[in-house]
């Protein structure tokens, strides 16, 4: 997966609010370099989400790079199920890549 613009980032947000634990993140990425096609930067984060407020996972590239996420995983350490949603914000307008029910100890992976 790759954000070609400084306007495009990936989020994380959840059904709702949650019962006990946020759910925990992690993500890296690749910058490349836009003239030169080399790579410029690698780069991880990880944190909590925020109930029905999105949450970036992957921030959005600086001028003249690219952005490839190499790996996302979120885990549901709360104690029901939660339903999680995992989209591209490009400048306000989001598109979907993932959703689904994750049941007490699910983990999702993007790698």
């Amino acid at each position: 997966m790759f954000f070609d613009s400084t306007l495009k980032s990936l989020e994380v947000i959840l059904g709702g609010a949650i019962t006990t634990n946020e759910l925990t993140w992690s993500a890296s990425w690749l910058d490349i370099d836009q003239t030169t096609f080399g790579a410029s930067v690698v780069s991880d984060d990880d944190g909590l989400t925020n109930g029905g407020t999105a949450v970036t996972v992957i921030p959005a590239p600086g001028a003249g790079k690219s952005r490839q996420a190499k790996f996302l995983s979120i885990y549901n350490g709360d104690t029901v199920p939660t339903d999680v949603t995992i989209r591209i914000n490009n400048n306000g307008t989001f598109r979907t890549v993932f959703k689904a029910t994750l049941e007490v100890g699910d983990t999702v992976y993007y790698a």
